[in-house]
């Protein structure tokens, strides 16, 4: 396994962060634009892995009160990777990614990971644009969490979305719309999610620019990779 790409990011939440909050400018990817805010997400950090280890690519940090939200974009060092969430070379790597999830708990990260379901999030056209996983998380002394894992191509390139938070009946939803957003910074227009068990949608709630904060506040705790 590449270590540098595991799925093993921990991140236990504080109710109420009471660090400093501020973020930084807009950086480029590959030619990506990638958004200072985004679904209540503002951009805390970016880290050049390519760098170290060509075909890692880069990583861009951001979170939200709640929420932690790492997006990876990387080729592996493939000549070519279609621009299809369904082609095989796609699905691998999702698949790929989603067994990586389990090293976090021989790696002694959590004390259990287990997989809730698969989904995929389409767009307005109704072409499946992610595969998706949902997790369920423990680790001693600390409250449960939710994981999300999310894999698509773009350019050439593999796009990674994991998503962390505590445990409520809730977050598969709002994960999910955290998701979608990023095919119109990806591809432009809406989009649809569709999943093995649809899921009455929450109301939606009026937009409020969020609060930015530090890569790591203080009552957080991150693990990265």
């Amino acid at each position: 396994m590449r270590p540098a790409r595991t799925a093993a990011i921990a991140l236990v939440l504080a109710a109420a962060a009471t660090a400093p909050a501020f973020g930084i400018a807009s950086v480029s990817v590959y030619g990506l634009r990638a958004p200072e805010e985004i679904s209540g997400f503002a951009l805390n950090d970016s880290t050049n892995f390519e760098k170290i280890k060509p075909g890692d690519g880069y990583g861009l940090d951001y979170s939200q009160s709640g929420w932690k939200l790492d997006v990876f974009i990387y080729d592996l060092k493939r000549a070519a990777i279609p621009d299809d969430a369904k082609s095989a070379i796609v699905r691998a790597e999702f698949e790929r990614a989603r067994a990586d999830a389990f090293l976090a708990h021989p790696r002694g990260i959590y004390a259990q990971v287990y997989l809730r379901r698969n989904f995929t999030i389409e767009d307005g056209g109704k072409r499946t644009r992610f595969q998706c996983a949902t997790f369920h998380m423990t680790r001693d002394g600390a409250k449960p969490q939710d994981g999300f894992l999310c894999v698509t191509s773009w350019n050439n390139k593999f796009v990674k979305l994991r998503l962390t938070t505590l445990a409520d009946s809730n977050t598969e939803n709002d994960a999910r719309k955290h998701v979608a957003a990023w095919i119109a910074v990806l591809r432009g227009g809406g989009s649809r999610i569709e999943a093995e068990k649809p899921a009455k949608p929450a109301p939606a709630a009026a937009a409020a620019r969020p609060e930015r904060r530090p890569r790591c506040p203080e009552g957080y705790i991150c693990e990265y990779r």
